[in-house]
């Protein structure tokens, strides 16, 4: 539980922004989560295959602002404004793949052990990427409201053993915040959500 004093500050904040119209309504934030279902869901996603799957999910070159890396990075206009926490920061290898702008070749790897793919092996991973994706929203779907601390940790359990190499990172959380707003936060990042639990 919060302390009250804090809990008014919070309460106070949010009115005075609200006032300010600083803050979307309740409204806006369902035409975005609902813009970004319609372009990234579960059932956009299951319907790609091969190279439109791999360019819908990962191409975020300079030229393609379509993508849902791009999306989940970089987007910030009238469409899908910068509301939902941020991922940037880092290389694009936080994706586990990425195209890069000189060659336009897919590449893997670590900073400092990077590896060119072919297009087979890069939709391979793409696939995989969609497949822990569409695992991981019928988890959250079956997720019931208000659940408790137990479920939660269930859930996490589930998505580590489903969705291993999206369930933990910063831009899978940030996917899975969109499509169940209700039941994640959008700090991405473990440790930026204890700093602010902590603060509170």
């Amino acid at each position: 539980m919060l302390d009250e004093k804090v809990l008014q500050q919070l309460r106070d904040t949010q009115a005075r922004l609200n006032a300010e119209g600083k803050l979307p309504s309740r409204t806006q934030l369902a035409a975005y989560y609902d813009t970004f279902r319609r372009r990234f869901g579960p059932e956009r996603l299951s319907s790609l295959d091969g190279e439109a799957l791999l360019e819908t999910m990962h191409d975020h070159s300079s030229t393609n602002r379509d993508s849902l890396v791009y999306w989940l990075e970089f987007k910030d206009d009238d469409e899908f404004p910068a509301y939902f926490g941020s991922i940037a920061g880092g290389s694009a290898l936080k994706f586990g793949i990425y195209r890069r702008k000189e060659t336009r070749a897919w590449m893997t790897g670590s900073p400092r052990n990077q590896r060119e793919l072919s297009i087979p092996e890069a939709v391979e991973v793409a696939r995989k990427h969609r497949d822990q994706f569409l695992q991981g929203a019928e988890l959250l779907e079956a997720l019931p409201a208000n659940a408790s601390d137990a479920d939660y940790a269930r859930l996490q359990e589930d998505m580590d053993r489903l969705a291993p190499d999206v369930s933990n990172s910063a831009w899978g959380h940030k996917y899975f915040s969109l499509l169940h707003p209700d039941k994640l936060d959008n700090y991405h990042v473990p440790s930026y959500q204890q700093f602010h639990l902590i603060k509170m």
